[in-house]
């Protein structure tokens, strides 16, 4: 951390900022003035600093204040930032650039023990940002699989692309139920199970009919998989009326979640793949 105090210091000279250190703690103020000092002493040609440098700057402090490693370069955003395409992978937004609005550009480490590193970082908007806050992957989940929070920043879809963008970035570290939480949502997980029988040649699709065949038999799950594409081909859409529309497939389904529930320790990754991976 001394070394990042350093440079703390050295760029406040080289960018013409401020020496304002009350804000870092005593250890690290005297290698801040020692990096100022020493800018100064070489005769650093000052500069403005650019959009990824002045991003850096403030991460910089931060990541000093709060005890964070840091190891990113303007590089390393512009090359974060060039990825987005200037669109907010969460609300679908265009990027403003030091606007004070809310589809600014930010820096959210992904997990919130770790610090400022390539690896650790996406460039989202504030006001993603701001809505996932210190949240695990469950409480992301919890949030997009929950009931409709009116005071919530993000919409009930931005929170579901929220839970898929950082689906493949984090790891769950608590337990989640997703069978016990769709319970609570009885006509969204009758239509998970029919997309499945749909995509039965996608990969997690494809795991999850290997293990029903297992409880409900290999049988009735390929008659039920052919009659919900033979519904849906001739329907030409996948709402859930195509299901809800035929009692036999109906029937199916409702044996089908009952098996998964009392199941649902082994179904609840695979349910989780179908929904977000």
């Amino acid at each position: 951390m001394s070394n990042l105090a350093f440079e703390i210091g050295f760029d406040h000279y080289l960018f013409k900022l401020p020496l304002d250190i009350t804000r870092f703690s005593d250890v690290h103020r005297r290698q801040i003035r020692y990096g100022y000092d020493a800018a100064k002493q070489q005769r650093v040609t000052q500069r403005t600093p650019d959009l990824y440098e002045s991003k850096l700057i403030s991460l910089r402090d931060r990541a000093l204040i709060k005890g964070f490693e840091m190891s990113l370069t303007p590089e390393d955003l512009r090359a974060k930032l060039n990825k987005t395409g200037n669109r907010c992978p969460i609300t679908g937004e265009t990027f403003t650039f030091a606007a004070q609005e809310l589809t600014d550009w930010s820096v959210d480490r992904v997990d919130n023990d770790l610090g400022y590193t390539l690896s650790n970082i996406e460039i989202v908007s504030v006001r993603a940002n701001q809505a996932k806050d210190d949240l695990d992957l469950a409480g992301i989940i919890k949030k997009a699989m929950g009931k409709p929070d009116p005071d919530s920043t993000l919409t009930d879809f931005e929170w579901f692309k929220m839970a898929k963008f950082y689906y493949q970035k984090m790891k769950i570290l608590k337990p989640l139920s997703i069978c016990k939480i769709l319970t609570d949502k009885q006509a969204f997980y009758d239509h998970i199970v029919l997309m499945q029988l749909f995509k039965n040649d996608k990969k997690p699709s494809r795991a999850f009919l290997l293990l029903l065949q297992k409880y409900c038999s290999k049988e009735v799950v390929n008659k039920a998989s052919k009659l919900t594409q033979k519904r849906i081909h001739h329907r030409a859409d996948i709402d859930v009326d195509v299901l809800y529309n035929s009692p036999k497939l109906y029937a199916w389904v409702k044996g089908f979640i009952k098996s998964i529930n009392a199941h649902s320790a082994e179904f609840d990754p695979l349910l989780l793949d179908c929904l977000f991976a």
